[in-house]
């Protein structure tokens, strides 16, 4: 539960002998033991001539408490409210209220206006009980009333470079007046100003934050008053800072120079590449630039390194899932199909294979656009269109190079899946993704893009669909019930949760208040078994394929995150965001009100009946609003137009025999589209 934050003046001012202190407090709450204090109090006493260290900075590097647990048991005992200061769009012109010197000195960071009438201001505080350093910010912002609000002392250390960066840049760039457009600049003075110190720190503690914070991507967005910089963390934007328009055509300039694109063209989309050295660590990025209306925008793309790419045994799949995707990528021939949105983690889970299967004696050669991951002990190339060098005609000179395996980053035509099939059938193992909702879809993909289903059905070996899910913060998880609304969209009701134990996030610092940090993975295999190859040749639609698929036991999307959501590892409404498509156009059944796929006729859970739409009785297709079968007179549901069963003679029932049953008729008919 939020809290709100309390005016200073508000309370009554304590006798200097009543004061507490914050040893004092955390002591007397259990906190801290009174050993661990005087230990803690003899190690600041013993500073060795260095500068004066605050207590609760002590008590966090002696390992007593985190200092994300110091700010908040700060807040709950004062009764104060706990900020992230990374989800705040701080303004220059509050920071600089308060002197950088005495913002450091007391760890405190003006951060907005507070009060109806705005006479006020709001105050982020490392350490809330230090009136001394409250009194200084009175003295020196004038405010009759102080809002104090708890955060961590490395955040304000970071919102006080950044800031004070950004003054700096204020203060020393005016290369572009209000009324002058970025494209009427000089390409001297924009690389003068890009070279600036100023701009160079900027550009560094923007991407320097990003990696701290794990964000894949940096969205650098020109408006008419400057640019708003957001990371994309877990799949999703938040918001990180504003630049000053005054400051806007340098930074983008910087990273367009860091990047080695042209800098006196704006007027047409770039794409570079760039490696940074971020806290002692290699990032490499791509640069993207789009021409807007009020400038350039510029996309970083943060790649992971090959230290990150996880083991195949720590993407999240399940123990079968694991053993059929470890066949299929040992498999000595075949093709492996990874499935998937864009930001669904495809490549994380290629390289993983490719990181199984590259042993010494294996000749192993990528074909990709970009090369996101360089990992050592294989051949990887990069595509260029404009030397000619794309999927298909790269793929051909890769089969020359005697390979035992090649991973095509993506069919995106049917020139490259038919390469990419015949490969799988002269001897190689193929992977590559292609961008379909579901495994059973990317069957069907293939199919429209011209394949013929007996090549599909003799080369394809394993698919594999995937989406990426957040977990609840560990530092804030607390068990919660989903709502009504969430569990119908799901085709659940609260019976089956018997057992679960649901978690989500409450939002704190250090998940920056979503509630979530980290993703997982939830998969679909599946195996190209016989019964799947003899669908996919004998009636290749996604409903016939979807129906053999599922007899043969592959777990769905749905299905496999509903199995986090339970075990409390993401959250029920986390399945619903990122498998909404699965079942967009199934139907319910009317006895439990569970989700059904188009093909099904019963229910398997409670075995009614569920075909509508034919009649119960000749079997034949009815309209949605008949009343009856204007063939043989019977309701929808089997009952005559009276609401009566169809008798025979003096009220008896028809007798049919198992194999005369409509409905085995009709599903016989499905399975088998020839007989009549």
């Amino acid at each position: 539960m939020a809290r709100n934050a309390v005016p200073v003046e508000a309370r009554p001012e304590q006798p200097a002998a009543e004061r507490r202190r914050i040893g004092e407090l955390l002591v007397s709450h259990g906190l801290l033991t009174p050993g661990e204090l005087k230990a803690a109090l003899r190690v600041q006493a013993d500073g060795d001539g260095g500068p004066h260290r605050r207590l609760g900075q002590v008590v966090v590097e002696l390992g007593y408490l985190t200092e994300h647990q110091l700010a908040q048991a700060l807040a709950d005992l004062l009764g104060l409210e706990l900020v992230d200061l990374t989800s705040h769009n701080l303004e220059v012109g509050f920071t600089r209220m308060l002197p950088r010197q005495v913002a450091e000195r007391n760890r405190m960071l003006v951060i907005g206006r507070s009060g109806l009438n705005g006479h006020g201001i709001k105050v982020a505080a490392a350490d809330p009980t230090n009136v001394v350093a409250l009194d200084d910010v009175r003295l020196y912002t004038g405010a009759t009333t102080l809002t104090v609000v708890v955060c961590t002392e490395s955040q304000i250390r970071e919102q006080l470079s950044r800031a004070w960066s950004l003054v700096e840049t204020d203060g020393e760039l005016s290369i572009s007046p209000d009324d002058e457009e970025p494209g009427d600049l000089d390409e001297s003075v924009l690389t003068s100003a890009a070279d600036q110190a100023p701009t160079v720190r900027l550009a560094t503690g923007i991407v320097a934050e990003a990696v701290r914070v794990g964000a894949s991507d940096i969205h650098v967005e020109p408006g008419f008053d400057g640019l708003r910089i957001r990371y994309r963390v877990d799949g999703l934007l938040r918001d990180a800072m504003r630049v000053p328009k005054s400051a806007a055509a340098a930074l983008v300039s910087r990273l367009k120079i860091v990047s080695g694109l042209d800098i006196a063209e704006r007027r047409v989309p770039q794409d570079g590449r760039t490696r940074l050295h971020v806290d002692g660590k290699t990032v490499d990025a791509r640069v993207s630039t789009l021409p807007s209306v009020h400038g350039e925008k510029v996309v970083i793309r943060l790649l992971a390194s090959s230290d990150t790419v996880p083991a195949l045994e720590e993407l999240g799949l399940d123990e079968s899932q694991l053993e059929a995707l470890l066949a299929g990528c040992l498999a000595p021939q075949g093709l492996v199909l990874i499935t998937g949105p864009t930001g669904s983690g495809k490549t994380h889970t290629l390289y993983s294979a490719l990181s199984r299967v590259s042993t010494s004696d294996k000749n192993v050669v990528t074909l990709e656009d970009p090369v996101e991951i360089q990992l050592a002990g294989i051949t990887q190339v990069q595509t260029n269109e404009r030397t000619g060098l794309t999927f298909t005609s790269g793929l051909r000179s890769v089969l020359r190079q005697d390979p035992d395996v090649v991973l095509v980053g993506e069919v995106r035509d049917s020139a490259t899946a038919q390469l990419a099939l015949q490969a799988s059938l002269t001897g190689h193992l193929v992977l590559t993704t292609l961008h379909t909702n579901d495994a059973v879809a990317a069957l069907t993909r293939l199919v429209d893009m011209g394949i013929e289903p007996f090549l599909i059905a003799s080369s394809l070996t394993l698919v594999v669909a995937q989406r990426l899910v957040r977990r609840p913060c560990r530092d804030c998880a607390e068990p919660y019930e989903p709502s009504e609304r969430v569990l119908t969209a799901l085709g659940l009701r609260e019976g089956d949760l018997d057992g679960a134990t649901p978690v989500h996030g409450r939002g704190c610092a250090a998940c920056g208040n979503t509630g979530f940090r980290g993703r997982i993975g939830i998969f679909e295999v599946l195996p190209v078994t016989a019964s799947v190859r003899s669908a996919l040749l004998h009636t290749p639609n996604e409903a016939a394929v979807g129906a053999a698929a599922r007899a043969a036991g592959m777990t769905s999307l749905r299905t496999a995150g509903l199995a986090r959501a339970c075990r409390g590892e993401t959250t029920f409404e986390e399945v619903l965001r990122v498998t909404q498509v699965d079942v967009a156009d199934g139907h319910r059944c009317t006895s439990c009100n569970r989700d059904l796929a188009d093909d099904m006729i019963a229910c398997p859970w409670c075995a009614a009946i569920v075909d509508n739409s034919h009649c119960a009785t000749c079997a034949r297709p009815l309209e949605p609003d008949w009343k009856i079968c204007p063939w043989c007179k019977e309701g929808r549901d089997g009952r005559d137009g009276r609401g009566s069963r169809n008798s025979q003679g003096a009220g008896e029932q028809p007798k049919r025999t198992d194999a005369d049953s409509p409905v085995v008729q009709l599903h016989d008919r499905r399975r088998n589209p020839r007989k009549k």
